[in-house]
């Protein structure tokens, strides 16, 4: 699967105002149904939010890398959401969440496409390059060239 199937400029969102988790959950939902890659927004919303009951999402550094495996998501996708003020999250290292990059996939690939798109973000998240390429990033266009490169 090619980058541009994964992930777009439509994909991501700044400057999103959320005053929580649930809140910064929720808007990523909103992105991925107003994307036409999940039939609905509450579907998607409830299994972003029970992954996150079985442990945080968040990876440490300002981001979270929320995900669901629901039958609602129509392709496998990688959304970004930037809030405009850091939320709590429980993260790793304890600090607030500033940056979500959601992944969505239709629970038939949870076993393959998943692992990969995590694997994937996991392993260039370790990296502070990439890590501050997104954090200080200004715009949709800034954020989708340092995603889709990692899935090239």
């Amino acid at each position: 699967m090619n980058s541009s199937e994964i992930i777009n400029e439509d994909f991501i969102e700044l400057n999103v105002r959320a005053r929580s988790k649930e809140d910064a959950l929720r808007e990523v939902a909103k992105v991925a149904f107003h994307a036409g890659r999940v039939k609905d927004i509450a579907s998607y919303h409830n299994g972003l939010l029970e992954r996150e009951d079985t442990s945080t999402t968040g990876f440490g550094g300002g981001i979270a890398i929320p995900h669901a495996k629901i039958n609602d998501v129509l392709k496998p996708s990688v959304f970004v959401v930037k809030l405009e003020e850091p939320v709590e999250w429980n993260a790793m290292d304890d600090k607030p969440v500033q940056l979500l990059i959601a992944l969505a996939v239709p629970t038939e690939q949870e076993g393959t496409q998943h692992l990969k798109l995590l694997a994937k973000l996991s392993e260039n998240l370790m990296e502070e390059d990439f890590t501050d390429s997104l954090l200080f990033a200004k715009t949709e266009q800034e954020i989708y060239t340092v995603i889709k490169n990692i899935f090239e």
